[in-house]
């Protein structure tokens, strides 16, 4: 059955898609998928090549590059987090470079994605690279090798679950479980500007 762009438009449409449903359009997806990354919608661009990555195909490893290419950050780092999704050798092709990318995110999130046993190539390049340290010039933290996912990135609270600049359940702005100008604290509890109950 013919897949057609509009399908694959439709099923990355959702701020949040649902890629296992969407990875069903099957191969016949993926040269809208490589249209969509080549684009210039970097958000749609990011999607596509993580629908890609969860298509088995022998072209899939190629959206998953092409993505690693793209001028915009966003789509980069969508690569390197696809690239978890391929095979050993087509992931460490894919992140050789990313792991050296300009960006410190995509840097982060493609040294987390490295897989148990790297190429050669991309075990050399994690050796050759300096390590990691804070953009506000902090002393480096210490990362040798791939980044674990359950280290935290600069900025993120020591309490899991909370954003940056949050204290304690409340975002930056928030008095007493309400947001500056809002009602007497409680009756508006966990609500954002504008929300109503």
């Amino acid at each position: 059955m013919a897949v057609s762009m509009k399908q694959v438009r439709t099923a990355l449409e959702p701020e949040e898609p649902d890629y296992a449903a969407a990875a069903q359009l099957g191969r016949e997806a993926l040269p809208h998928l490589q249209a969509l990354v080549g684009g210039d919608d970097p958000m749609l661009a990011s999607k596509a090549v993580y629908l890609a990555s969860l298509i088995k195909d022998e072209r899939t490893a190629g959206v998953v590059e092409a993505a690693a290419q793209h001028a915009d950050p966003v789509v980069r780092v969508a690569a390197a987090a696809a690239a978890r999704n391929l095979g050993g050798a087509e992931a460490s092709g894919v992140l050789v470079q990313l792991v050296a990318d300009a960006d410190p995110g995509v840097r982060r999130v493609a040294r987390a994605a490295v897989p148990e046993q790297p190429s050669d190539a991309l075990a050399q390049r994690l050796q050759e690279m300096p390590d990691e340290t804070s953009d506000a010039g902090e002393q480096p933290r210490g990362v040798q090798g791939p980044l674990q996912l359950d280290q935290m990135m600069p900025g993120e609270a020591a309490s899991p679950g909370q954003m940056p600049g949050e204290a304690g359940g409340q975002m930056p702005g928030e008095i007493q479980g309400r947001m500056p100008g809002e009602g007497p604290p409680g009756r508006t509890r966990g609500r954002m500007p504008g929300e109503r109950g």
